[in-house]
């Protein structure tokens, strides 16, 4: 196999999430309306429960929409409205493949057709897919990010070195991806493009992350004008997007 079928076999299986064998809904979403929202990249999932602006929440790689259930009954006993959505690749939505500029499609489309949308809450991967959605017009006046990573494909790494591939593909893995999208794109960093956005911002990380380091969100929030940066110890990386006091910490903010 060339370097390059090489190089194209990791960028396939880095864009393609495993799908749960069975679709989930967060339980407060089965009261909510439901709906299919077009995009270039296939039909997105999506549910909006309460009336008037609304929190959208967008999860992270290979979860869904189910992720944020404490989150949404938390913000609906308060008798704030939430949007939720399952990315492209993800849950109930159509299509394989979930690139960052596809899933900041989706949370784009899902917030113009479901809005008015005030404030936006993501988990690790959903949260520079939303920054690229904010870099290209979504208008938030609250984004929460929790444990999200920079960007810049640092992931890949990983991948191959737990498959044994050398860095010689990775690297042309990231050329070619280049090519497809564009080099700005293709680099992006959350850490970046922070400083140009206008939104109140509250990080969130545990220290004790194993899948995203926590010095992440440092970055991104010395970059991000008047950010709040909240570190914690012992949620990892997906139980701090349910851990009780971490909600109350989210509903405050958000409300």
């Amino acid at each position: 196999m060339s370097l390059d079928d090489e190089a194209r076999a990791l960028l396939t299986e880095v864009m393609t999430p495993k799908r749960r064998a069975r679709t989930r809904l967060a339980e407060p979403l089965r009261d909510a309306q439901s709906f299919e929202v077009d995009t270039p990249h296939g039909k997105i999932a999506a549910w909006r429960l309460g009336e008037g602006p609304a929190v959208l929440c967008v999860h992270g790689w290979q979860d869904d929409n189910a992720l944020w259930s404490p989150l949404i009954q938390a913000l609906s006993e308060l008798g704030i409205a939430t949007v939720a959505l399952d990315l492209p690749g993800h849950g109930h939505s159509h299509g394989d493949q979930c690139t960052p500029i596809d899933a900041a499609a989706a949370v784009q489309a899902v917030a113009a057709q479901l809005g008015p949308i005030d404030s936006i809450v993501t988990h690790s991967f959903g949260g520079p897919a939303t920054s690229i959605a904010m870099s290209n017009g979504l208008d938030v006046r609250r984004a929460v990010l929790i444990a999200s990573p920079r960007g810049r494909n640092k992931r890949w790494f990983h991948i191959a070195e737990e498959r044994g591939i050398s860095e010689a593909v990775v690297e042309r893995a990231r050329e070619l991806y280049a090519k497809d999208i564009g080099e700005a794109q293709a680099k992006f960093d959350l850490a970046e493009v922070a400083k140009d956005f206008s939104a109140e911002a509250l990080i969130i990380h545990s220290l004790d992350d194993d899948a995203v380091e926590w010095d992440n969100s440092q970055a991104i929030a010395d970059a991000w004008p008047g950010a709040e940066l909240v570190l914690c110890d012992g949620l990892g990386h997906r139980m701090i997007a349910q851990d009780r006091a971490i909600i109350e910490r989210v509903v405050q903010f958000v409300a």
